[in-house]
């Protein structure tokens, strides 16, 4: 395996993982509606930008695996991740739960966009303008889910923190 190659294949998990993170989150917190089909939208978005990912690998000889299907769907443990969202509803422990999830998922966002900028100066250092264009692409679309989850934990934190304890 090349250095290039290794880069990749990080990138490829990182996507991988956040994808995975965004359909848990959106499972535990089902009763926000509107993050709920914001996490099933990023996690396809992500799944998209590792599959776009996989046909550039090949370029730099590294072979990265399918992903296991191309619909994001449930995991095995939905139905209790729904129950549960359900059964906190809007309880002041719900606000702290989006927050924590918010931020995992902030946090692994920003680990895709930094390795979004690897790949960027890969494809300048390799010359190759077609894969440079679709990173500036794809880490630009990570960026808008890094800006989204600014700006749910904004709107989220004072309700979580101050009027639930006031």
């Amino acid at each position: 395996m090349n250095k290039i190659g290794l880069a990749l294949r990080e990138l490829y998990r990182a996507e991988e993982d956040l994808a995975d993170e965004y359909v848990k989150a959106g499972e535990r917190l089902a009763v926000e509606h509107e993050v709920y089909y914001a996490c099933k939208r990023f996690a396809q978005q992500c799944h998209l930008h590792a599959e776009t990912l996989r046909t550039f690998a090949v370029r730099y000889e590294e072979e990265l695996p399918a992903a296991d299907d191309d619909e994001v769907g449930e995991t095995t443990t939905a139905s209790l991740r729904h129950r549960v969202s359900e059964l906190l509803g809007r309880r002041p422990e719900s606000g702290l739960l989006l927050l924590r999830s918010l931020r995992q998922l902030y946090l692994q966002a920003q680990e895709v966009s930094f390795h979004w900028i690897i790949a960027g100066q890969i494809a300048q250092a390799t010359r190759d303008q077609e894969f440079l264009s679709t990173v500036d692409r794809l880490h630009r679309e990570t960026l808008t889910q890094i800006k989204w989850l600014k700006a749910q934990a904004k709107q989220a934190s004072p309700q979580a923190l101050v009027a639930a304890s006031g």
